[in-house]
């Protein structure tokens, strides 16, 4: 409906007022009530980085040969990880956790920030700008911690736990109460279902089936490979499942977070633990166990995979177990394992199983003298 709106008559170019009561013009302005007009722009979906054209440039860039080369595998690295999804600072931030978590230096996640940034300039150079720069607040702070709580790491990788130091570690901790029993349920559950820990802070007691023949069924509703929570089914042995049911008893949960605070006088929370605080249970027990190496909350995750490489388990089926987009990672993980099973190392063993056969048979052929028996009547 039509709304009258007041102004002053010389906002409206009349300058010349004559004496007398002031001169009020009367604008009515019509509003449409069904919104905005048809011919108005909508609003435009966001543009996100386009890493792929980043990388293109970055070959005719007037930086150091070495430069460029660093720039452009972080750059693949990180669009390898998000596998279609959109390079935001949400993203970049969650990535620099996968890095931590892997035990890298800070010097990797100022690496990949780094890249991240000239790839946005060089998108903006060819006029293809991107709404949302990910180096935003999120991954800044994120950066900030990967060199506070990452100092004095060098290069490398986070070693894994081999399933007989993950049962130490399960043995140690149950003797330590409530809390105990919880944190051995947690390496259970995190090394026969291969979890990081933010998926096995995000389980609900909901979450875990029972089955008749002692194991159990482990539903991840989410993680930072299913972000629209298709849902994926986690298997656990009869060892992990026994520990988790005792923890479920014994803290008495049956609905809601399944792992939770536990205090010194042994009260559980109703609160979620936090994957900060699952990452901190493992490196704790781990030091108390004795074990050596650089350990953090990827540590159960990798061990479960080199156990299954060196059984013989194909990387696509490590991948799948694993909940891997892409097979770099894992193949990462299991790189020496696979090594161990190449065909210089089948040859090797064929070659020093001959030999061990061929000193058998030279045994046979200088056989001992016979003995005579003499018999006295």
């Amino acid at each position: 409906m039509p709304m009258p709106v007041s102004v002053p008559a010389t906002a409206c170019g009349i300058h010349h007022v004559p004496a007398g009561p002031p001169i009020v013009v009367v604008v009515v302005v019509r509003v449409p009530a069904d919104g905005p007009r048809s011919d108005e722009p909508a609003a435009e979906e966001p543009v996100h980085l386009d890493i792929a054209l980043a990388r293109r440039r970055l070959r005719k860039t007037p930086l150091a040969v070495k430069t460029r080369r660093l720039y452009a595998d972080a750059l693949r690295r990180f669009e390898a990880w998000l596998d279609g999804r959109p390079a935001d600072d949400a993203m970049l931030t969650a990535y620099l956790d996968e890095l931590f978590d892997r035990g890298l230096a800070p010097e990797s996640g100022v690496l990949v920030v780094a890249a991240v940034a000239r790839a946005v300039l060089e998108c903006a150079r060819a006029g293809r700008g991107c709404s949302e720069n990910p180096v935003g607040p999120s991954t800044r702070e994120r950066l900030e911690r990967f060199h506070r709580e990452g100092a004095g790491r060098g290069p490398g990788q986070v070693r894994g736990l081999t399933w007989e130091e993950v049962e130490l570690m399960c043995k140690l901790a149950e003797d330590d109460g409530l809390r105990g029993k919880r944190d051995a349920a947690i390496f259970g559950v995190a090394a026969d279902g291969l979890m990081r820990v933010s998926e096995v802070s995000g389980l609900n007691a909901e979450d875990v089936s029972f089955l008749p023949n002692g194991t159990a069924e482990v539903l991840i509703r989410r993680s930072k490979t299913d972000q629209h929570a298709r849902g994926e089914v986690a298997h656990l042995g009869a060892v992990a499942a026994e520990r988790l049911r005792s923890w479920m008893v014994d803290a008495d949960i049956d609905r809601g977070p399944l792992f939770r605070p536990v205090d010194r006088w042994g009260r559980v929370s109703e609160r979620r633990l936090g994957p900060d605080s699952v990452r901190a249970a493992i490196k704790r027990r781990a030091a108390q166990a004795g074990i050596q190496g650089r350990v953090s909350g990827h540590s159960l995750r990798i061990g479960t995979a080199q156990k299954l490489a060196e059984e013989g388990t194909s990387l696509v089926e490590i991948q799948k177990e694993g909940r891997w987009k892409s097979s770099d990672m894992p193949a990462y993980y299991v790189r020496g394992q696979v090594a161990s099973r190449g065909a210089v190392a089948r040859h090797r063993a064929a070659e020093q199983k001959m030999k061990e056969e061929a000193k058998k048979e030279a045994k046979k052929d200088v056989a001992p003298p016979e003995t005579a028996v003499v018999e006295f009547g």
